[in-house]
């Protein structure tokens, strides 16, 4: 007998609550992963197995095989012969080429909100700013690493590109394990939250040069304390050198 209409949309809703509840195993499962592998809890050059991070998450073995899929494109983690998932190495190459786009494409972007920025723009950095000095006061190294991104986000959105907001959300995204390991150091800590008032002060002056000159001294102390905290810290195999 051929199935009623309500019986069909019962069906329907029956498997997209499946769906969902799949689909949020697996972003749940690369979320925790990813956190992990950003604080460094799952240690650069550490091998890893499916079985000990599905028993470690308390989920199956599907979502974290899905997870671990996402990773490998996001260049967190690499799949290798007889050594299993192993999380990717900080590689000084990858920190150096980052931070070559991130010149280009930062000093453009202040220039522009230099230009553009509104007083609601200009706000919304001031108090960025009043809550990542406060972070760094109370050695909060996740609430500083969102704190970051937000500024830097902020600073591409005044800029009045949309395209080019977009490009730098996903740089950033790329820097955020760098940043944790940069941002370990309370003397650096302190001079990020200087830089940032600098940058803030100049996009408030509406004065595109000032700003540049500040985003690439802000950008050259990152290279260089990134550059020491690596080197300083790395266990054998967890970096590639430049």
């Amino acid at each position: 007998m051929p199935a009623t209409t309500a019986e069909t949309g019962k069906s329907r809703r029956k498997a997209r609550t499946r769906a969902d509840a799949h689909v949020s195993l697996r972003d749940q499962a690369y979320e925790a992963l990813k956190t992990k592998i950003i604080n460094c809890e799952l240690r650069p050059g550490e091998a890893l197995t499916v079985a000990s991070l599905a028993e470690d998450l308390d989920l199956g073995r599907t979502p974290v095989i899905q997870a671990v899929d996402r990773l490998v494109t996001d260049g967190l983690v690499e799949v290798m012969p007889r050594k299993g998932i192993v999380v990717s190495p900080i590689s000084l190459n990858e920190i150096f080429d980052i931070i070559e786009v991130r010149i280009l494409n930062e000093c453009q972007a202040v220039r522009w909100a230099a230009d553009k920025a509104t007083a609601r723009d200009i706000a919304a950095m001031e108090a960025n700013l009043t809550a990542m000095c406060a972070a760094s006061e109370g050695r909060d190294i996740e609430r500083l690493i969102h704190l970051d991104r937000e500024f830097h986000r902020l600073i591409s959105a005044a800029a009045g590109n949309p395209v080019l907001a977009e490009f730098m959300s996903n740089l950033h995204d790329r820097s955020v394990r760098f940043w944790f390991v940069s941002l370990r150091a309370p003397d650096h800590n302190a001079r990020v939250c200087e830089q940032h008032a600098a940058i803030v002060a100049a996009i408030k002056a509406h004065d595109p040069d000032l700003a540049e000159a500040a985003i690439r001294a802000h950008i050259s102390d990152f290279q260089h304390n990134i550059t020491n905290q690596v080197l300083r810290n790395r266990p054998a195999g967890s970096v590639r050198s430049a």
